[in-house]
């Protein structure tokens, strides 16, 4: 957070400063749709429930006969006053502060991707434009710095969140897989399930979809970034500077062809193609369960 407030507090040209922005724009956006997502999670869970509308289809040994957020065994009667009321408030209370940590991880991580994206962009065109420059020497210097914070800057975010990433894309391609393969079950038994029950599903599922597909998209953003530093370190003149900097800015290219992505558990990278096998592999394990079903 500390190199964020001092990037914002830099000196920068207008333009640099319409990009960094419009990143930060874009990951509004982000906070703000996973906060309404939230909203509406929160709606099913909590709200409904306190109407007498559970979402549970079926009902088991632990229900007390009043619907609850969470459904578990009470050490306690809680059918009877204020058991119930205190009981439910607290599940309520306990719901929406996990839900608001849960979006809170997400919401952090697209800030400081679109972050890292803006800050690439204003490295690029300063390399794009490096002949432009007067003193290119130091320039060059100024820059080459500045990418090793940022890979760096990168490199902690990818220690934070790579196991968190892990477990996060296990639990979704489970709940996607098994919420996918209840859908089904719903209308093959043609029963005569609530237009408010499937709609609950089918919001489900649409939320795990758009979860794995935000980390895939972001690190998605992340990679193609850092490749375009590359591709702008070899696209200024460098072909009319003397061979000190041609020499110098090789370094740059070089580090800058290497690839940079969070990874899944440091097992594999956090890109579309990732997420189109993940979804493709929920898909089959829905496939599978139908046919044991069937």
């Amino acid at each position: 957070m500390n190199m964020i407030a001092k990037d914002w507090m830099k000196s920068k040209s207008a333009h640099e400063r319409s990009l960094m922005i419009r990143r930060a724009q874009s990951a509004r956006i982000i906070i703000i749709c996973s906060y309404c997502i939230m909203g509406t999670a929160c709606f099913f869970v909590v709200v409904l429930p306190a109407f007498g509308m559970s979402m549970r289809l079926t009902p088991n040994i632990t229900d007390p006969g009043k619907p609850m957020p969470l459904q578990t065994y009470y050490i306690y009667d809680i059918t009877k006053r204020p058991q119930y009321e205190l009981t439910f408030i607290s599940q309520a209370i306990y719901v929406s502060i996990a839900m608001m940590s849960y979006t809170s991880i997400d919401n952090f991580l697209s800030l400081l991707i679109f972050h890292m994206c803006g800050q690439l962009d204003i490295l690029k065109n300063r390399l794009i434009r490096l002949d432009k420059y007067m003193n290119y020497h130091n320039m060059l210097k100024y820059l080459v710095t500045k990418h090793i914070r940022l890979l760096r800057a990168i490199d902690i975010i990818e220690d934070t969140y790579n196991m968190i990433l892990l477990s996060l894309f296990i639990y979704f391609a489970i709940l996607f897989a098994f919420y996918g393969f209840r859908m089904i079950s719903l209308f093959d038994e043609e029963s005569d399930t609530s237009l408010v029950h499937i709609i609950y599903f089918a919001s489900t599922v649409f939320n795990i979809f758009v979860h794995m597909c935000l980390y895939c998209v972001l690190g998605e953003m992340l990679v193609a970034q850092c490749n375009k530093i590359y591709h702008a370190a070899y696209s200024n003149q460098w072909y009319i500077m003397d061979l000190k900097f041609t020499q110098d800015l090789l370094f740059l290219m070089t580090r800058g062809s290497k690839p940079i992505y969070l990874t899944v558990g440091k097992v594999f990278p956090v890109t579309m193609t990732t997420f189109c096998g993940l979804i493709k592999t929920s898909v089959g394990y829905i496939s599978v369960l139908h046919t044991m079903r069937s």
